[in-house]
């Protein structure tokens, strides 16, 4: 709906009426006509200009990205014939917000079923004296959409309550149903450019691991893997997979004495003992439990290991295995339920994840396994070319750098030692060791990680990541189809998951880790379900307090994010926890019912909030 201000001359019955009449009729518009809205809506933002020169020099995502521009003035629409759409005259777009260069017009196209609805309720509205934005509709009666660029300054929001100050230019994608600017002045690049609170800019926390499986006996793979990673003077963790491997123990002996190399095995008992006997610097510490079968924690914690590999973040049976629902990274697994953190707020066993993933792109294209850091992933998975993995690649890297700005995390790369032998896959490696060299990260063996990393594991923790460009585009069923995803944040702790999406205030999905009291390797956590989530009925500013009141079937911990630069809002408060430069979360427990939640916030002024770039 697009707001207005506009003079009317009635009485004050009159104006109450008609904010009655404006409601309900919007409702049943929409209540009726939603559906058809909604399929409508993926289309009805015209998709950009190809990008300048300058932006595809600097930050060209793949070869097709980088071949010569082609500008278009206007969008050739498919399937039109379940959407009349009608086309407004191209807009002259500001600067590029990270490249300082013009970029080119695009056209904005937008149903004319839309504009109809606006139409009717527009005049309505504008006598009840709209001066302020104004709460949406549920998410059930208007889809939304995702932007990432206007051509006049703007304020959008998702929910209604919560607001954001977008620029007159290119910013981060953010996915919106309200805009006081209008939609005709909002458009789309499908390649937009990095936000810069991706990109590092200070001192890392950021451990990186780098892994090899070693299930299938490849000497040649094993070591040109080796021989690469020693060129970048990073350690290879070699996780021994088959007690045949201990015929190549001098190898292993000369990768630990010349790089630092690290060996662990998976949980046969008669390959402890023979690692033991060959690899005199060998200590068990953590397990190695692959995909496709269960995870024996009781026989990991026999051999002292109190910790183990082998996650695979929110995977839908990728090798067999259904890990949707387990936290990102690492955490302190729960030795009686492993897929969940520890509920004491203990470390007594430690969860590394299988290869670090694209945490936007692996979640909101629902396909965690290709746009993850093994270069299979990308090559065979996620249609990259090795030239534009290895750029996705280096972003990647780039982006678990700056996480670790404001909290240490780890990022573990995995490359199983028979694709040593593969050209392709090394391209990428060495742009993933390369970057993480370039970003500062602290090198570590999964052996020195399982230590170090049991210090800060247990602790609440919130990474923003963003979209990043390159690769087959996959429409995303969480956003009515889209390729152009928004930024996302992960947040848990010791009895809470969630994920939230760009402009969301409330998170998408939550899991209540109390529900799950036994895991098992094919079956995902399922999420709270629709039903009983909170709905935010308000929020203010008053007096430096920033407030929140929300209904709640049932008594659940939960929070919100504010995408808004944590450093020039100072939220402070229980549950206040920063998700690097992007965002703040606030988490807090609600009982059922209504509720009242506050936080001091010295930077806020009202409840719209300038969007973080």
């Amino acid at each position: 709906m697009v707001l207005i201000q506009r003079s009317c001359f009635m009485g004050g019955r009159s104006m109450i009426f008609l904010r009655h009449v404006t409601a309900l009729f919007a409702l049943a518009l929409f209540e009726t006509l939603g559906g058809l809205a909604r399929a409508c809506d993926r289309r009805d933002l015209g998709r950009a200009a190809a990008p300048s020169e300058h932006q595809r020099r600097a930050d060209c995502e793949n070869e097709s990205a980088c071949s010569p521009a082609e500008g278009t003035d206007s969008i050739k629409l498919s399937d039109i014939s379940r959407c009349a759409v009608a086309v407004f005259p191209a807009i002259e777009l500001k600067t590029s917000y990270d490249s300082g260069k013009p970029i080119f017009r695009s056209t904005i196209t937008k149903p004319i079923l839309r504009r109809l609805i606006t139409a009717i309720v527009i005049p309505v509205a504008a006598c009840a004296r709209v001066t302020a934005p104004v709460s949406s509709f549920p998410a059930s009666h208007a889809a939304s959409t995702v932007v990432d660029r206007s051509a006049a300054l703007c304020t959008v929001s998702y929910d209604g309550v919560i607001w954001y100050r977008i620029p007159a230019r290119e910013f981060p994608p953010i996915d919106v149903r309200l805009a006081t600017c209008g939609f005709k002045v909002l458009g789309r690049n499908p390649s937009p450019h990095r936000p810069y609170w991706s990109i590092p800019s200070a001192a890392t926390q950021t451990r990186f691991v780098f892994t090899s499986l070693d299930e299938v006996i490849s000497v040649k793979g094993t070591r040109n893997i080796e021989r690469m990673a020693a060129a970048h003077h990073v350690p290879v963790s070699w996780m021994v997979g088959d007690i045949r491997h201990m015929a190549y123990a001098a190898d292993y002996n000369a990768f630990h004495r010349a790089n630092g190399d690290d060996a662990q095995a998976q949980f046969w008992g008669n390959l402890h003992v023979a690692m033991s006997a060959k690899l005199p610097w060998y200590v068990p510490s953590v397990s190695i439990l692959t995909a496709g079968v269960e995870r024996d924690v009781r026989r990991a914690l026999s051999f002292g290991e109190h910790a183990f590999w082998g996650i695979t973040w929110n995977s839908h049976g990728t090798d067999g295995t259904f890990d949707y629902g387990a936290p990102w990274g690492t955490y302190c697994a729960d030795v009686h339920s492993y897929k969940r953190p520890q509920p004491d707020g203990g470390c007594a066993f430690l969860a590394f994840e299988w290869t670090a993933r694209d945490l936007t792109r692996a979640y909101l294209s629902g396909r965690e396994a290709a746009f993850s850091t093994d270069p299979d992933d990308l090559l065979r998975r996620g249609g990259f070319s090795p030239k534009s993995a290895a750029a996705y690649a280096r972003r990647i890297v780039d982006a678990y750098a700056e996480a670790g700005h404001t909290q240490p995390i780890v990022m573990i790369v995995q490359e199983e030692s028979i694709d040593g032998l593969i050209a392709a896959n090394a391209v990428v490696m060495n742009a993933l060791l390369d970057e993480a060299v370039r970003d500062g990260m602290k090198l570590e063996t999964l052996s020195q990680a399982a230590r170090d990393a049991r210090t800060f594991s247990a602790a609440p923790r919130a990474v923003a990541f963003p979209y990043i460009f390159g690769g087959r585009e996959v429409e995303s069923d969480m956003l009515h189809g889209d390729t152009l995803y928004p930024a996302t944040i992960d947040y848990h702790d010791s009895r809470v998951g969630m994920t939230f999406l760009s402009g969301h205030t409330l998170p998408s999905r939550v899991f209540r880790y109390a529900d799950y009291p036994v895991s098992r390797f094919n079956r995902p956590l399922p999420e709270v379900p629709g039903w009983e989530m909170p709905s935010l009925l308000r929020a203010s500013v008053k007096n430096g307090w920033l407030k929140f009141e929300f209904a709640a079937p049932r008594a659940l911990r939960f929070g919100v994010a504010i995408w808004s630069d944590p450093s020039q809002l100072k939220i402070i408060g229980p549950g206040e926890i920063r998700a690097g430069r992007a965002a703040t979360v606030l988490v807090f427990d609600l009982k059922a019912g209504t509720s009242n939640v506050r936080y001091l916030c010295r930077g806020c002024r009202s409840s719209t909030f300038t969007y973080s770039l």
